[in-house]
């Protein structure tokens, strides 16, 4: 019988296509990236189905919609012991494996055997600079972007890839020839926006704020105004100096994060794993980094919602090859269990991506993605894209639809426009029937909730020893 893969999940927080080494108008460069695209297939439409990271990461583990999960919130709770990805794994017989940053609200491991480091009880994402005592939360997100103050060591990003590293090794050594799955999750590029010295000054004073009109945000749906406020940086909008050292600290993130990734694929090629080990490369969602102004997530614009998505699989995806299919993170645990072997659930609302990876064309689809403004759930809305064209529909009715192909900065909204008439009606009523507008509110509200975000514990990520001990990593 021919050997189930391994697999390797390196997944980012918050980083935007855009942060990318082959992205024409970006300083940034990639190399690990670029490598592991190199032995693989590229994804230049994949999507995020919430761009905030909670509902996303509850997708992406179920292969469910928001509308399905009910998670459109920070503080939402995917309750236990339901089907997901690392659980259907798991019970197929591979020791699976979680480093670094989920997010969950709840029950800590979600099918998951193991969890050396990570959000316990934190939310994952290191104050720096360090909080005083009885604060919370992570501080001014763009006016305390810069160098980290925290020892590289003690780093979340560091740490995930000792750990990670620490794991592989044992497990070649493990007499038992299993398969494993092993998501290795990084906090970053997410603020706190704060790299190590070397990676900042890669960009301090040397990055380019993206042009804009300032007055577009005052004609903007009335979602996207209330996001704009609610992102924590409205206070800084305008200020150059401040926007450009947040702009050079995000870049510096990046890099440091490509950086890690190198690391953990020079462990699998040194350990012998390369032909037997799918390596997939994603983010929970973007990162506006300056784009129209703005700063966060929860928007549709292509900077917030399309993530970066490359899958090597030896011997199924052509190296170096890329598609334009539309895909979502909803299609990894279909997509997985077709490598694995194994017949997915039942429920499943993604695609198997299999038959793209191995050369076939796109699939015919409507791609969807939901979300909420952050703690305002009057204001909400869903995405469709289909083809070259995005339509966005919000609970006060308000439309936006873009060809991408013309406009892919979306300026040119075409909701109005006489001649897409009956584009947009049909678009419209795909979306309504999916999203159901008119039941959003009692499925938002009928979604358990923690009662506090996980920020407000003192120290991000915990250790658990192999007695079951936790304690705090510390900041």
């Amino acid at each position: 019988m021919k050997k189930k893969p391994n697999i390797l999940f390196l997944f980012s927080d918050q980083h935007s296509v855009r942060a990318m080494g082959d992205c024409a108008d970006t300083p940034v460069e990639t190399p690990s990236l670029d490598r592991l695209a190199a032995g693989g297939m590229r994804f230049d439409n994949a999507y995020c189905q919430n761009p905030l990271c909670v509902p996303s990461r509850a997708s992406l583990l179920t292969g469910k919609y928001c509308r399905t999960t009910g998670i459109y919130d920070n503080r939402h709770i995917l309750p236990a012991n339901g089907p997901t990805l690392a659980r259907a794994l798991g019970s197929a017989g591979y020791r699976t494996a979680l480093v670094g940053k989920t997010h969950f609200n709840g029950e800590q491991f979600q099918g998951f055997q193991e969890r050396p480091y990570g959000d316990l009880y934190g939310q994952a994402h290191q104050p720096d600079p360090a909080r005083h005592a009885n604060e919370s939360g992570l501080g001014d997100i763009l006016g305390d972007a810069g160098p980290s103050g925290i020892p590289l060591a003690m780093t979340q990003t560091e740490i995930c890839v000792s750990e990670a590293a620490k794991w592989l090794q044992g497990h070649a050594g493990r007499p038992v020839d299993s398969p494993f799955f092993l998501a290795v999750h990084f906090d970053k590029p997410h603020f706190p926006i704060n790299p190590p010295r070397r990676f900042f000054e890669r960009f301090a004073g040397r990055v380019e704020l993206p042009d804009y009109d300032p007055d577009w945000l005052s004609h903007a749906p009335a979602f996207v105004r209330k996001a704009a406020a609610a992102s924590g940086t409205a206070h800084h909008r305008g200020d150059d100096a401040v926007n450009a050292r947040a702009l050079a600290a995000y870049y510096g993130c990046v890099e440091w994060v490509d950086d890690a990734v190198g690391r953990l694929l020079d462990v699998i090629d040194y350990l012998g794993l390369f032909e037997d080990t799918i390596v997939i490369y994603a983010s929970d969602h973007g990162e506006m980094a300056a784009r129209r102004g703005l700063w966060q997530k929860t928007v549709f614009y292509e900077d917030s919602a399309r993530v970066p998505l490359i899958i090597r699989w030896p011997g199924v995806a052509e190296a170096g090859s890329r598609t334009n299919a539309l895909a979502g993170l909803i299609d990894l645990y279909p997509t997985l269990c077709a490598a694995a072997g194994i017949s997915p659930p039942e429920g499943l609302e993604g695609l198997d991506l299999a038959p793209v990876l191995a050369g076939g064309g796109p699939p015919d689809r409507n791609l969807f993605c939901e979300s909420a403004v952050l703690k305002q759930p009057d204001h909400a809305g869903c995405m469709l894209r289909r083809g070259d064209w995005k339509y966005c529909l919000y609970l006060d009715g308000a439309e936006e639809l873009y060809n991408l192909a013309d406009d892919p900065d979306e300026w040119n909204d075409l909701s109005r426009a006489p001649g897409e008439a009956a584009l947009k009606a049909e678009l419209r009523a795909a979306t309504e029937a999916f999203f159901r507008s008119e039941e959003f509110a009692v499925r938002y509200a009928a979604t358990p909730r923690m009662p506090f975000e996980k920020h407000f514990y003192p120290y991000s990520n915990q250790f658990i020893t192999g007695n079951g001990v936790v304690f705090d990593a510390r900041p």
